[in-house]
């Protein structure tokens, strides 16, 4: 079985080291790098080719709307799931904008996690966040 290959881009190293953690203890999953900002993260991509970037928002030296923007032009298969904080309206249009694949909310994190990164298919069908909005 082909394992997806997961970057995690955040600038928490707290935060890296759970959901890589958390990520190693499912089968299907390979972490194969961390980024602490956005031009990190593109760098990483370039680099390690993974399937998927969980990225955070917000970031420093380059965001990580701007590098799912970076990312999603020069490497339209990789997914990007934006990871934040805070479930706002404008950054799920933001992230919808920058062409990410998935929006997840941290504090439900490990559930989302793992509905998307067992979701099939690579393309672009939606910004989704977990839990559901009504």
């Amino acid at each position: 079985m082909k394992r997806i290959r997961v970057l995690i881009a955040d600038d928490h190293v707290d935060f890296r080291r759970v959901v890589h953690e958390f990520l190693d203890k499912l089968p299907e999953v390979a972490v194969v790098g961390e980024a602490c900002d956005g031009i990190e993260a593109v760098q990483k991509v370039e680099a390690l080719a993974p399937d998927v970037v969980l990225m955070d928002i917000a970031m420093p030296r380059s965001s990580g709307l701007e590098a799912t923007r970076i990312i999603k032009q020069r490497w339209p298969s990789t997914r990007v799931l934006i990871a934040t904080m805070h479930d706002n309206p404008l950054y799920r249009i933001q992230a919808l904008e920058a062409k990410a694949d998935g929006f997840v909310v941290k504090t439900s994190l490990k559930l989302s996690l793992e509905r998307e990164l067992r979701a099939p298919g690579t393309e672009r069908s939606r910004v989704v966040s977990y839990p559901p909005q009504p």
